[in-house]
């Protein structure tokens, strides 16, 4: 093969591996990466990036040098595709996921997705905690999976025992919660809230006779504390399966949080679920978890729009379990986080 014909392959073997560089890179600077990856896999983008750099670096190298010859003395083993269908199919495959990158526009997770996977109100994870705490096996269920019935809002696998513990509630795509017929329960168990404890001794207290692990405590004890209870992207995973496993200590604080609107078929007018994805590794994995808001003027905001809720929790008997429900005193639309996901992090209750 002449020099030449080997240069230009070279010179696309240059191309495309300065595209990837540039792609990555630029995910990296403009932050674009959260949209992808979690944050715990960030490091593996920075070393592929140099990685990627120091290719690039030597691809040019071999396009402007030429093969003058065989350095590693291995022959034929590093030829160039010959014909140009072979060639041409070669390089497709590595141009067709480069050229997507840089001309599709960056799309996060919605409402569209959060429907196939199933919205797990409040989070799964209180009920592995529950069944850990009283030496029981955790259940089958796997968080953001539907519930056979939607009615239900509950799987039914694991019936509530004591003080504090509730059910892993998850809405289905076939329908969603109406309202409770039992009654509610907020009344009185918020009855405690007005007599608060005033030392954190006296709240550990209160939260450790469960037998929940001192982490959730200390989330829950800083939790409590709190005029108002601000569930923001740190502390959203954790928070929401603190108040799950100590839902009647929950019930009646002021609490404000934000998400995307998300509806199902089944819910009244007055219902939505403020959302938010939960990634693991990257967005294939993602799981939704959210919290049920009701209100009277719920209809008005948007699904899939970002919105600031504040108001009551209030505690539902719904088929037999405690659910948690927020009673909006105050919705705003709000802007989207750069980083629209979030995280579990295990240092949640570190001031």
């Amino acid at each position: 093969m002449q020099p030449s014909t080997v240069k230009r392959h070279y010179i696309m073997r240059s191309l495309i591996l300065l595209g990837f560089t540039l792609l990555l890179a630029d995910l990296i600077v403009t932050g674009r990466l959260s949209h992808y990856l979690a944050p715990r896999l960030h490091m593996l983008s920075y070393v592929t990036v140099a990685i990627l750099a120091l290719l690039t670096a030597v691809s040019i190298r071999q396009a402007v040098v030429g093969p003058d010859s065989y350095e590693c003395d291995c022959g034929d083993a590093h030829k160039v595709p010959r014909s140009p269908f072979t060639a041409l199919v070669v390089y497709g495959l590595f141009a067709l996921p480069l050229v997507m990158g840089l001309v599709l526009p960056d799309k996060t997770l919605g409402s569209a997705v959060a429907e196939k996977r199933g919205v797990t109100l409040l989070t799964g994870e209180g009920k592995w905690v529950q069944s850990v705490g009283s030496s029981t096996k955790p259940g089958s269920d796997q968080a953001g999976s539907p519930a056979p019935d939607a009615n239900a809002m509950t799987d039914g696998t694991e019936k509530a025992k004591g003080a504090g513990e509730t059910g892993n509630t998850t809405v289905s795509g076939n329908g969603g919660p109406g309202r409770s017929d039992a009654p509610e329960k907020a009344g009185d168990s918020g009855s405690p809230n007005q007599s608060a404890p005033q030392t954190d001794e006296q709240i550990r207290q209160r939260f450790a006779a469960n037998s929940f692990g001192d982490f959730y405590t200390d989330i829950a004890v800083s939790l409590y504390k709190q005029p108002v209870i601000h569930l923001d992207d740190k502390l959203f995973l954790d928070g929401l399966t603190t108040m799950e496993l100590y839902a009647k200590e929950f019930a009646g604080k002021e609490l404000e949080t934000l998400g995307f609107v998300y509806r199902e078929p089944g819910f009244t007018p007055q219902q939505f679920v403020v959302a938010r994805f939960s990634v693991s590794c990257c967005t294939a994995d993602a799981t939704v978890f959210g919290i049920l808001v009701e209100d009277k003027a719920a209809s008005k905001w948007a699904t899939d729009s970002w919105v600031k809720v504040r108001g009551k929790l209030e505690l539902r008997s719904v088929d037999g379990y405690d659910m948690l429900v927020l009673k909006a005193s105050r919705i705003q639309p709000v802007k989207a986080p750069k980083d629209p996901y979030v995280y579990y992090d295990f240092n949640a209750a570190a001031p």
